[in-house]
């Protein structure tokens, strides 16, 4: 098969040894479940755009301001961040200070974004996904309030989305992990 068949990519293109193809394809199922979280994020960006417009309204046009729109604006946000995280790892699109590893050569700086993604990100991730979802679970059981709210909505599924969110970054820092290490070594194509 020739590198510009339209039948698929050319056997130089493709990535050899089943480490690299796994790595991939996990790195493709992961890039796919954070997309359609981040998807879900900007759903929900336009419910808290419609809440705040109706409170404007609600106070400003009909003197009756809502007691429920700043819970619901405070939980919205925090489900856009945490939903959007791994979206935002795989795309590179996340906060880095970069003044010295600039400098690195690529394969070096790979292996240390390996190092720090593997041993230190998702570890660390892991630990927060836990306790997220034995708070939500617990909160699930004692039918939880916010109690800093006059308003005291249910807890659990704030926790359950910020879980959720937390997963799938868990699964975004180990599948760019596993990616910088096939970087390290040369790339995909060049096996590892």
């Amino acid at each position: 098969m020739e590198a510009n068949d339209p039948a698929g990519p050319g056997p130089a293109s493709r990535p050899r040894g089943v480490v690299p193809r796994t790595v991939l394809g996990l790195e493709s199922i992961s890039r796919a479940i954070t997309g359609v979280l981040a998807a879900v994020a900007a759903l929900l960006v336009i419910g808290m755009i419609g809440a705040t417009v109706f409170e404007i309204f609600m106070r400003r046009v009909m003197n009756a301001p809502q007691i429920w729109v700043g819970d619901v604006s405070f939980m919205l946000n925090g489900a856009v961040f945490m939903l959007a995280a791994g979206w935002a790892l795989h795309q590179n699109a996340h906060v880095r200070i970069d003044v010295f590893s600039n400098h690195f050569p690529p394969r070096f700086y790979a292996g240390l974004q390996a190092a720090f993604y593997l041993c230190a990100v998702a570890p660390a991730l892991v630990i927060g996904t836990k306790s997220a979802f034995d708070k939500a679970l617990r909160a699930f059981e004692r039918d939880s309030v916010q109690t800093a709210s006059a308003w005291e909505p249910l807890i659990w599924p704030f926790l359950a989305v910020l879980t959720v969110g937390l997963a799938a970054l868990v699964m975004a820092a180990i599948t760019t992990g596993l990616r910088r290490i096939l970087d390290a070594f040369g790339g995909a194509t060049h096996g590892a």
